[in-house]
């Protein structure tokens, strides 16, 4: 027999045989489930791997080293850099000080689940956090599976907290004025007309360059983002074809743009051979392109500074659609100008800016019954 269960109390414990070792030693592994179902499930999984000779070789391999093995074999050649940090963050700072000692093949559901807990209740981590976490463990032990280190993926079998999504905040048309009013003439007045009158992300707004702006046919070109893994900045293509997009520049920016075109070139006359002609539009008086947090902590200094209401710089980008479709704009317009893969992205980030009372639909009803 592969294996068998017991009820031992109000749980169920699996043993399954993995048969001998060199010495005609019998190996056998256990699993503790809550339900008999799961018992069941894990009984008929291993059954199936082992008539097909896909049962998983008895390792002490624990999830420290497994994750190391995960990160260099296989998201090293797979993930952006920016991806890879993240990775290296939440798993260094979280998955192993709590899960890094227990043995691959005797983690279970239960330790993520208390890995979960301890994440919201102790260090109050949002549900969305959670989500990536477990994202990441989720992958990896897929990777497991697909290398017979294991022979079920048990975050799968993990409850979830209900996911809350993040939900930025706006200005209204005469906040979003007045703050175009207060940038002019400061570091602050490129990003955030280039935030206000174009979406454009942060990432967008401090890779743009020169070259990609077409003063004469007023269009800006989104071909390059600029970000960092840390303290190293990278310099890729937007996040999908649809990214990469052309807008119209209107007279408002075309006017800003074309002042700080002409102050880069006194600039550059003033510090001569120290000036570095980087190409990048939002830059400091020597030409060198600030680091890519800069511009949020100015941001966000600056309101603070001047008493405005505080929201984060990308959340001009939510101002901009919010704005667009108050005045009427159509949704798959404003997904197109803010380079998004599909329209239900946009439905999906914005729904709780869009005419959450419905006033324009059920006023059509209103005015056809008038008629």
């Amino acid at each position: 027999m592969a294996g068998s269960y017991t009820k031992i109390g109000n749980k169920y414990r699996v043993t399954l045989e993995l048969g001998t070792d060199e010495n005609g030693k019998r190996l056998r592994k256990y699993v503790t489930v809550t339900k008999e179902s799961e018992a069941k499930k894990i009984i008929n999984e291993f059954e199936y791997n082992k008539q097909r000779n896909l049962l998983v070789k008895f390792s002490e391999m624990k999830i420290r080293e497994f994750i190391e093995h995960w990160m260099d074999n296989y998201v090293k050649f797979n993930c952006e850099e920016t991806t890879i940090y993240g990775y290296r963050n939440i798993i260094n700072n979280h998955i192993l000080p709590f899960l890094g000692e227990i043995k691959l093949q005797e983690l279970h559901t239960m330790h993520i689940q208390q890995y979960y807990k301890q994440l919201m209740e102790l260090k109050k981590l949002s549900s969305v956090t959670v989500h990536k976490h477990h994202a990441i463990l989720r992958k990896a032990l897929d990777y497991a599976l697909k290398h017979q280190l294991v022979y079920r993926n048990v975050a799968d079998a993990v409850s979830l907290p209900k996911k809350e999504r993040f939900k930025g905040k706006t200005y209204t048309k005469e906040q979003l004025n007045k703050l175009l009013e207060m940038v002019v003439d400061t570091k602050l007045e490129l990003p955030v007309f280039l935030g206000g009158y174009l979406g454009l992300r942060r990432g967008e707004i401090t890779g743009l360059k020169w070259k990609n702006v077409d003063l004469e046919n007023r269009l800006v070109h989104v071909h390059e983002v600029r970000t960092s893994a840390g303290e190293k900045v990278i310099i890729k293509k937007p996040k999908s074809e649809k990214s990469r997009r052309s807008i119209y520049i209107v007279d408002e920016l075309y006017e800003v743009l074309i002042k700080h075109k002409n102050l880069q070139s006194e600039y550059k006359k003033l510090f001569g051979k120290e000036y570095q002609n980087t190409g990048y539009v939002v830059v400091r008086e020597d030409g060198k392109p600030y680091r890519v947090n800069t511009v949020t902590e100015q941001f966000k200094k600056f309101l603070e500074d001047n008493n405005l209401p505080q929201i984060r710089l990308h959340d001009l980008r939510h101002t901009f659609s919010s704005i667009l479709y108050s005045e009427g704009v159509d949704l798959k317009a404003i997904s197109e100008v803010l380079g998004h893969s599909d329209i239900s992205t946009t439905n999906s980030i914005y729904t709780h800016l869009f005419d959450v009372t419905h006033k324009k639909t059920v006023s059509v009803m209103s005015k056809a019954l008038r008629k």
